[in-house]
């Protein structure tokens, strides 16, 4: 497969010995290159003649970031490939959706939503076409601790949280399913025994209110140890109604617990439990135009009501020669959601006249299980090499229940019951002092059974099918450390989805159709990480290239007014540069910046949709940090100052495959400054999220010819208190 020149230059070919003629006959545009070659240029200069002195314990340097993105313990800038890890403080930026947070401090990630059950992520343009047929049509594996949920668990609040990390590229190895464009993995705040008794409230604008409590510590000495989280959010709402109150409410209780055990033989077992409600009443659409926007003329409110539970279980062991660890999970999702399809401002821009701008209440309620079990052994911190193998069960029981517009009266209950279970193994092997071999591979089996059923009992309606796969995935990566302080690497990888079966799908006189083929890629990429100026510098840069068969694509056809499904090749291509940088013991940066070129190719529709991008996938995302904190002794004032800016900027995107108009590309900023006592155990601070009242938008499609778009939260300015005890 080819990918078009970008930009009118000149073409470098890119030969490679693997055995891919789509990867040999890839021009590489000459964006991709700067980046890459910078890095290595870096990587080159940083090989010294000779073991270099470090600056003396008095000077501050960047810490080490430790990552889990292969199931154990390492450093960052050792691991080749290209991860961002998102901190607690990152994602208060935006309180309300966390995992928005974390998509916007991760160059080339992208979060976009069409309501409670339409949340979905795409990493390097690799994502659900056009929105989400089922709570597993993902591209992008989201799992908490370890433990995989669906695309439901990403309205998630993140409550007590350490970090997250985002792994780009192909993840189903480690991973699972459904992870061909990367994973997410978010850890929490474990019952360690550490001691942590704090409480943090907020209040803000828009009638903003957060409250959240946190203890943590040893209960029984040597043994036991617990922790506990609680939160409260209200946000009374900030888009305009014609019709109703103000819309965009948010009512969210969250709570996190957990308890530790320790055996005399080092044996940890830890148990921990979450649950979290979040009532709102975000409108389905808005007329992307309309003067006062946002603003909705749904003839009536609108109400989306979130609930989330879950148990997880996690035991380790370490023998002599290796590690075990077992994680158990149990979750539980409900979406209960109730729209009017009718927006009298949408309908007046169709020319329809107000006579017939009746209500059309729709419902939605989705419902999950999910139960999940690894088994995995690890080699030791201290072995000659690194290794993992394992072996991987989950079971989701989905079911969703909707009106149907073409039988009024009649609700359809499609259920949904998917079986996953894999082997896997992954390991890096030296093959001199400087050069790793790393390999891994994973054989799945997947089993997927699908029934609908109506209230009304009709035959014609009611059906069911299923289907059974299994397929190889894996990665191979090698890796040169260049110096010790610089990395470079090249990586292939193979991804590889599971079938689909539409949620909304209706049997026609009681034939379900079959599901949807499974969407693969290769992935293609090299990248340098590398620390200079005596580890106040790091830079990390990498350069890609997706090649996908059979993306499963969801389009409203504007001549019908219905949506359709369908199956599409796209390719994409880009880079990601990320850097931290300590300029001074005070003064920190933060930044990143990703490029990403889609471009669709054929599919189940012939040449339809071929040349255009990817849905909802912008060219440029990135996103900058300047943090500052300085102690007051010098101007004989007490505690110390902080303050830090954000800068999250994301450029233009087509809305839908028919590339019916464009999401505006937006920048905000957000600020945030504050004063900590001289004991550190007292923090009062200001801050103002969406400084400039940014009224972006997130989702978008093309209503009979009416531009429809869903937004995001605007401006929140206000303060917070945080007290240790």
């Amino acid at each position: 497969m080819r990918i078009k020149q970008f930009l009118p230059i000149k073409n470098t070919v890119v030969r490679s010995s693997l055995n891919s003629t789509a990867f040999q006959k890839w021009k590489a545009p000459k964006y991709l290159l700067p980046p890459f070659f910078l890095a290595f240029a870096a990587a080159a200069s940083a090989q010294p003649a000779e073991k270099k002195p470090r600056l003396t314990q008095e000077t501050t340097v960047l810490d080490p970031i430790i990552i889990t993105a292969r199931k154990a313990e390492e450093d960052l800038s050792k691991v080749p490939e290209s991860v961002t890890t998102v901190s607690f403080d990152q994602m208060s930026s935006n309180p309300l959706q966390a995992v928005q947070a974390v998509a916007a401090h991760s160059p080339n990630m992208n979060w976009a939503n069409w309501g409670a059950a339409g949340t979905y992520l795409s990493i390097r343009g690799v994502s659900s076409l056009g929105g989400p047929s089922n709570n597993a049509d993902g591209t992008v594996s989201f799992s908490i601790d370890g433990v995989p949920g669906s695309m439901l668990s990403l309205t998630n609040n993140l409550l007590d949280v350490q970090r997250v990390e985002v792994m780009r590229g192909p993840q189903g190895t480690l991973w699972g399913a459904n992870s061909l464009g990367g994973a997410v993995n978010v850890i929490t705040n474990q019952p360690d025994g550490t001691r942590d008794i704090h409480v943090t409230t907020e209040i803000g604008s828009h009638g903003y209110r957060m409250g959240e409590a946190v203890v943590g510590g040893n209960i029984v000495p040597d043994m036991l140890d617990g922790r506990m989280a609680f939160r409260f959010n209200n946000f009374d709402g900030d888009m305009g109604s014609l019709y109703t109150d103000d819309l965009g409410e948010r009512k969210i209780g969250a709570f996190r617990g957990g308890l530790r055990f320790t055996g005399q033989d080092g044996t940890t077992v830890t148990l921990s439990g979450s649950y979290a409600r979040d009532k709102g009443n975000s409108p389905f659409f808005l007329l992307k135009d309309a003067p006062g926007f946002p603003i909705s003329g749904s003839l009536t409110e609108p109400h989306q009501d979130v609930r989330q539970s879950g148990l997880t279980l996690n035991v380790q062991h370490e023998f002599d020669s290796f590690r075990f660890t077992s994680i158990t999970g149990y979750q539980r999702n409900t979406v209960d959601g109730y729209v009017d399809s009718t927006d009298s401002l949408v309908y007046d821009r169709l020319g329809i006249p107000p006579a017939f701008q009746l209500s059309q209440p729709s419902i939605t309620n989705d419902a999950e299980r999910i139960w999940s079990q690894e088994f995995r052994l690890n080699s030791l911190d201290d072995a000659p090499f690194r290794w993992v193998v394992g072996a991987t069960v989950a079971h989701s029981d989905a079911e969703r229940e909707f009106n149907l517009a073409a039988a009024p009266g009649v609700n359809e209950t499609t259920h949904l019951k998917t079986f996953n279970s894999g082997i896997f193994g992954d390991v890096s092997i030296p093959l001199t002092d400087r050069l790793t071999l790393s390999l891994g591979g994973r054989y799945s089996y997947d089993d997927i059974r699908l029934r609908n059923s109506n209230s009304a009992g009709l035959p014609s309606l009611s059906g069911r099918n299923s289907i059974t796969d299994s397929y190889f995935t894996g990665r191979a990566a090698l890796s040169y450390q260049w110096s010790d302080d610089a990395l470079i690497y090249a990586s292939v990888a193979r991804g590889h989805s599971t079938r689909i079966f539409p949620l909304y799908s209706t049997p026609v006189l009681g034939v379900v159709a079959d599901a949807y083929p499974a969407a693969t890629g290769w992935t293609y990429e090299a990248g340098a990480k590398v620390k200079m100026l005596d580890d106040r510098l790091e830079i990390d840069g990498s350069i890609f290239y997706n090649d996908i068969q059979n993306g499963v694509l969801t389009y409203l056809d504007a001549s019908s007014a219905q949506f359709f499904t369908t199956y599409q090749d796209y390719d994409t291509a880009g880079f990601e540069l990320q850097a931290r940088a300590q300029i001074t013991d005070e003064l920190k940066l933060i930044g990143g910046v990703g490029y990403t070129h889609s471009e669709l190719g054929s599919g189940s529709a012939g040449s339809l949709f071929k040349g255009r991008g990817v849905p909802n996938v912008p060219n440029w995302s990135a996103n900058a940090a300047i943090q500052y904190e300085k102690p007051l002794e010098a101007l004989g004032l007490s505690g110390e100052f902080s303050a830090t800016a954000e800068l999250q900027y994301v450029s233009s995107r087509v809305a839908d495959v028919q590339q019916s108009f464009d999401l505006d590309s937006y920048s905000v900023v957000n600020l945030r400054t504050g004063w900590k006592n001289e004991q550190g155990d007292f923090e009062v601070y200001g801050f103002a999220r969406n400084l400039f009242d940014k009224r972006y938008e997130v989702y978008g499609s093309s209503l009979s010819g009416a531009p429809v778009v869903m937004t995001a939260t605007g401006r929140i300015v206000g303060m917070g208190i945080t007290k240790h005890f």
